[in-house]
């Protein structure tokens, strides 16, 4: 895993199999439109919206994290493209929670990344 110390190089994360992307043309409109969204973020973050901001911008890397996930399982259970992203949709609020070691209806820590929109 790579250090990520720039938009550019975090996005690139998310780019690094463009052969397998152009393969699965629904999910790289998806991937697009997810960056844009987060690099508008990023570039109206301000003191006052941060508290509002973060946590959109936590949504979008969780959506991305567990739609790279995702992809590897696809063909193995025949997924469409179109029912991976309703998981991405459905699941990415809980995606954070889960990953650190919480059932979906224990009560977290208090930590922003768990409020996630």
């Amino acid at each position: 895993m790579m250090d990520v110390t720039s938009l550019d190089e975090y996005i690139k994360g998310f780019r690094f199999e463009e052969r397998k992307l152009n393969a699965h043309p629904i999910v790289k409109i998806y991937i697009e439109n997810q960056i844009q969204k987060l690099q508008i973020l990023i570039e109206e973050l301000s003191y006052e919206d941060f508290w509002i901001s973060i946590p959109l911008v936590l949504g979008i890397d969780s959506k991305l994290v567990l739609l790279q996930e995702l992809l590897s399982f696809r063909e193995d259970f025949g997924f469409t493209e179109e029912e991976v992203l309703k998981i991405v949709e459905q699941d990415y609020l809980y995606y954070n929670k889960e990953l650190c070691g919480y059932q979906l209806n224990d009560i977290t820590r208090h930590s922003i990344i768990f409020k996630i929109k």
